[in-house]
């Protein structure tokens, strides 16, 4: 059991580390989640954990893997996916505005705004769109931005699109194609204390605010829901729930979709 000063001193030289602000994580999350990833990194203390943070890049990575990079698949959860293109899109595909925006919060290291891209790409008549990925995770951001991806990481990909938007480098390697790239906006972003300048049709923010406290959690569906056109969507994890969607001028639609107004 760490003592509250140590979460404390760990949660100032996080911050100042790396921006990942671990004050908006439950506490419990944090006895149960920091004793194992400093045991892994073989730190007898927090002292020492910080001082490997410092001089170990491994050691620095492994931490950001576990609190900072959320969703890490393409095509995540595939059936919500189909509710997205059948059900979603094609409304969105139909609204006002000449240029259909996206934002992937809490992208990663980019598989699910390129997995938007794709979708959007097979869609019937589409509009020209633009995706605005973003992430507290710089490092994340520049594996986004390259696109290179190993074999085994795009497994979930149908064939069909692994042909048309992924070119093979070889030794198992794979680069998304310029034309999709186009359409992305990698950005950092911090969800709780940036702001957002513009709305959007569609938010997607996956498993990323499963740790935050109550409060916190409520800040940040606060602000997606703010960064909404009227009738647009909100899409989140599977492990998510909002508990009072109305309270934020949203309704529930479809499991982990919440439409805005209407």
């Amino acid at each position: 059991m760490l003592k509250k000063e140590d979460i404390q001193y760990l949660r100032d030289k996080v911050l100042e580390k790396t921006g990942i602000d671990l004050a908006y994580y439950k506490e419990k999350q944090l006895q149960r989640r920091l004793p194992f990833i400093m045991s892994r990194a073989g730190a007898q203390n927090v002292e020492e954990y910080v001082e490997l943070l410092d001089k170990d890049p491994q050691v620095l990575e492994d931490f950001k893997n576990r609190f900072a990079i959320n969703v890490s698949e393409f095509f995540r959860n595939p059936e919500r996916y189909e509710d997205l293109k059948n059900k979603i899109l094609p409304e969105l595909m139909k609204g006002t505005g000449l240029v259909l925006k996206i934002w992937s919060a809490g992208c990663s290291v980019g598989s699910e705004p390129y997995s938007l891209a794709m979708i959007l790409e097979e869609m019937p008549h589409h509009k020209p769109y633009r995706i605005w990925a973003t992430d507290i995770d710089e490092d994340a951001l520049d594996k986004a931005k390259e696109g290179v991806y190993s074999e085994d990481f795009i497994c979930s990909v149908p064939p069909l699109y692994l042909e048309k938007y992924f070119q093979p480098l070889g030794e198992g390697k794979y680069a998304v194609v310029p034309r999709l790239k186009r359409r992305i906006v990698f950005e950092k972003h911090d969800l709780l204390q940036d702001e957002v300048k513009e709305t959007f049709a569609l938010v997607v923010c996956r498993n990323v605010v499963i740790y935050f406290e109550d409060e916190a959690k409520r800040m940040a569906f606060e602000k997606m829901s703010n960064a909404l056109q009227e009738g647009g969507y909100l899409w989140i994890g599977s492990t998510e729930r909002i508990a009072d969607p109305s309270s934020l001028g949203l309704r529930y639609v479809l499991p982990f979709f919440y439409q805005k107004g209407r």
